[in-house]
């Protein structure tokens, strides 16, 4: 592997180590030769079980995590756009110990396995020191800008419920996130698009929770209020589904103006309908004033904003694998969006070829 700049940063928790990849789409030339179906569509298709294999790799064993032996990993997919350059793509990791070595060494790991694992239906190229932060974009998290954090919609508990509220899914169909690509070209000003995630378990604690919010709710599930029942009974189900992994994850969106427009691309595409399962799709928290400034720390540091609550956060793999995901680019382009381009290497002949 071409090693990325690992960028150490202290504080109060610790040692955090940086790293980053800028992500380009492959040729299209190249990616078409890669299918073994017989069209464009089963290369989706593939591509698309390349991402999810990506994403179930990144989920922690519950085993090695009560052990204490788990590493301590962050994975960031961000957006960047400028209005001269287009929209660049990053790909941002993180590895967290409490001595500055043995967190060193856990990026080294880490990189290492999302370089050799991250779906070559595109091209990743490792952060340099004195381009990482350019490239993630920094800049513009000190700048005078507006943050929001786009959530799934919530649907209200009986009175009386250990919790107030039931999240709804992440959810987002195989080209759903083109809209979202395209709306970031579109901004008259510098923009950025970042989606958090951070492999975890289900605390026994928070199991317990939606262990007893279901049985709340099933009793409740006759007579006025019996369509919100069933909706509420199929979602805890899936909460509680035996061996399932979960993730913590967040989406922030950053710009100077036009935030709720982009919000508004933004959040439908991450939270359509299924067939079978209806969704309260989204809701929009923003910063305030004060808050700001700990939001883009938080967002640099590739760290959760703070939440009322860490079930509010918690995403299964399939949510994940829905959501986290780069656009991808066919044959005859992506119309609206404009992206950044892998710089085409320059050759530079030998000493004999230039007759020197």
């Amino acid at each position: 592997m071409n090693a990325p700049f690992f960028k150490p940063v202290q504080d109060e928790m610790g040692w955090h180590v940086l790293f980053a990849f800028q992500v380009f789409h492959r040729p299209p030339e190249e990616w078409m030769k890669m299918k073994w179906g017989f069209n464009a569509g089963a290369l989706l298709d593939e591509a698309l079980d390349r991402y999810k294999l990506f994403i179930e790799s990144q989920s922690i064993n519950e085993v090695e995590f009560m052990m204490g032996v788990a590493q301590n990993n962050t994975l960031v997919l961000r957006g960047v756009y400028s209005p001269d350059t287009g929209v660049r793509m990053v790909l941002l990791g993180k590895s967290c110990a409490e001595g500055r070595e043995q967190a060193l060494e856990n990026a080294h790991h880490f990189a290492r396995q999302v370089s050799s694992t991250f779906p070559h239906d595109f091209i990743l190229v490792p952060a340099k020191q004195e381009n990482h932060d350019s490239l993630a974009g920094e800049e513009l998290l000190d700048g005078k800008v507006r943050m929001a954090q786009i959530q799934r919609g919530i649907v209200p508990l009986p009175k009386g419920s250990r919790i107030s509220w039931l999240t709804g899914l992440w959810r987002s169909a195989p080209r759903s996130n083109e809209q979202i690509w395209r709306a970031l070209s579109a901004m008259p000003q510098p923009a950025l698009f970042n989606i958090l995630v951070k492999p975890v378990i289900m605390y026994p604690e928070e199991k317990s929770i939606w262990e007893d919010v279901r049985k709340e709710v099933s009793v409740h599930k006759e007579g006025a209020g019996s369509e919100r029942a069933t909706w509420l009974e199929a979602c805890l189900s899936r909460r509680l589904s035996i061996w399932k992994k979960f993730f913590l994850a967040q989406v922030h969106v950053v710009t100077a103006s036009g935030l709720e427009n982009l919000i508004h691309a933004i959040g439908p595409s991450l939270t359509r309908d299924s067939s079978d399962l209806a969704l309260p799709s989204y809701q929009a928290r923003y910063s305030t004033t004060e808050e700001s400034h700990w939001w883009g720390k938080s967002i640099r540091l590739l760290e959760l904003v703070e939440s009322s609550s860490r079930m509010d956060d918690l995403a299964d793999t399939d949510e994940i694998f829905s959501i986290f995901r780069f656009p991808y680019r066919p044959e005859t382009g992506l119309p609206g969006a404009k992206f950044e381009e892998r710089p085409t290497e320059k050759i530079v002949p030998r000493a004999d070829e230039t007759g020197a």
